[in-house]
C-alpha cells in the first residue's frame, strides 16, 4: 500500500514510520508534512501485514494483528480515555508502551464551565417550559407567584467547587472556575502539597461532598472509580448542589443519581457522559437510543448533552498536534503521556 509521507522537522535520522489506523485526524496528521522524519501510513482497513515494519500505532481499539506488526514500539490513543481491552492486549505485549492524548482538556473543561453555568441558572427548566408560554419554570411551579418566586438559581461566586479527578482537564478547569469566583478544591489518588490548590485523597471524598456546592467529575473508568458516587456518597451531599460529568458515565451510580436528583440532594445535573450509547455511531442520529434506563431526559433539571465535549472547531488539527509532539518526545527519549497500565489512564 503506498504510504502517505509527513513530518515535521529535518533530520538525519531514519523517519519513523507511523499508522495512523484510529481516530479521524489523520488527514490532519498528514498535513504536517515533511518526509525526512515521519513517514505515515493513514489507511484503517490495510492489512497489518502489509503495513509493517511501523514504530508507532495510532489507535484506541487496535486488532491484536495491528499490535504484532514487525517493529512496532509504541502504541498512541489519539484521545482522553483507555479502554479495559486495550489494557488487556498491552500486559501480554509488555514491550510496547501506551501513552495517551489529553489534546481535548481546554476543550472539555469548557463544556464542564458551560454545564455548570447552564445547571446554576437552571436554563434547561425555563427554556423547556417558555417553549410552552410558560414563565414559571414548569407545571411543578404552577402555584408560585411570579417567574422570581419560582425555582431560584444558584450563585456561584464564593460557592465551593470540587473536582472528582485533578488530571489535564480539571487542571483546565480550575482557572475558569476561579475566574468566576468560586472556591476550587480536588479530590485526587495521590495529593500533593505543591498542587495549586487544595488536594484530598479518596478517602475523604464523603467529607468533601458534605462541603461542595459544585461537584465536577474529570475521572476516568477504571476500577477504582467505578460507581464512585453511589447511594453512600449521595447521602453525604450537600443538599441542592449541583453535579457536572464530563469523565465516564461510569462513576455515577444510575439509580443513585436519579434518586438524588429527584429528592432533592443535587438541584441540577449536566452530563455530557452517559450509561447507554448507541451500538452504531454512525446511525446514532436514526436510530433513537436513550443515553439512560432512567427518564433523565424528562426532568426538567437535568442538562444532556451527547458525549461531544471536544468537538469543537479545530479539535481534528489539536489531536494531530498533541499526538505529533508525543511522537517526537519520543523519538527524542521522553516517554510522554505514558499509561499506567495498573491504574489504567
Amino acid at each position: 500500500m503506498p504510504a502517505v509521507r509527513c513530518s515535521v522537522t529535518k533530520s538525519a535520522r531514519d523517519p519513523l514510520r507511523v499508522w495512523w489506523r484510529g481516530g479521524v485526524a489523520g488527514d490532519a496528521f498528514a498535513a504536517l508534512a515533511n518526509p525526512e522524519t515521519i513517514v505515515v501510513h493513514t489507511d484503517p482497513d490495510a492489512v497489518p501485514v502489509d503495513v509493517g515494519p511501523i514504530d508507532v500505532l495510532v489507535d484506541g481499539t487496535p486488532s491484536d494483528e495491528a499490535l504484532d506488526v514487525p517493529g512496532l514500539k509504541h502504541v498512541i490513543v489519539p484521545y482522553a480515555g483507555i479502554r479495559p481491552t486495550l489494557v488487556a492486549q498491552l500486559r501480554t505485549r509488555p514491550h510496547l508502551t501506551l501513552h495517551n492524548s489529553h489534546f481535548n482538556a481546554a476543550f472539555v473543561a469548557q463544556h464542564a464551565l458551560a454545564l455548570l453555568l447552564s445547571s446554576a441558572q437552571r436554563l434547561t427548566r425555563y427554556d423547556r417550559a417558555l417553549r410552552e408560554g410558560n414563565w414559571l419554570g414548569g407545571e411543578r411551579q404552577a402555584d408560585a407567584r411570579d417567574r422570581w418566586d419560582a425555582q431560584e438559581s444558584t450563585f456561584l461566586p464564593g460557592a465551593r467547587a470540587l473536582l472528582l479527578g485533578y488530571g489535564a482537564i480539571a487542571r483546565a478547569l480550575t482557572p475558569l472556575l476561579q475566574g468566576i469566583g468560586m472556591d476550587v478544591q480536588a479530590i485526587r489518588r495521590q495529593p500533593r502539597d505543591d498542587d495549586p490548590i487544595p488536594t484530598r485523597s479518596l478517602d475523604r471524598l464523603h467529607d468533601a461532598l458534605g462541603e461542595a456546592d459544585a461537584i465536577i467529575v474529570t475521572l476516568p473508568a477504571t476500577p477504582d472509580t467505578e460507581r464512585l458516587l453511589d447511594a453512600a456518597a449521595y447521602a453525604h451531599v450537600k443538599r441542592g448542589a449541583l453535579l457536572v460529568n464530563v469523565g465516564r458515565g461510569s462513576v455515577l451510580d444510575e439509580q443513585a443519581t436519579w434518586d438524588a436528583l429527584n429528592d432533592g440532594t443535587l438541584g441540577g445535573l449536566g452530563l455530557d457522559v452517559w450509561w447507554n450509547y448507541p451500538e452504531d455511531r454512525k446511525r446514532a442520529g436514526t436510530v433513537p437510543t436513550l443515553p439512560s434506563n432512567l427518564p433523565f431526559h424528562e426532568h426538567p433539571d437535568v442538562i444532556l448533552s451527547p458525549h461531544r465535549a471536544n468537538a469543537t472547531r479545530g479539535w481534528r488539527e489539536a489531536s494531530a498536534r498533541d499526538v505529533l509532539a508525543t511522537i517526537l518526545a519520543l523519538r527524542d527519549g521522553v516517554d510522554r503521556n505514558r499509561v499506567d497500565l495498573d491504574a489504567g489512564y
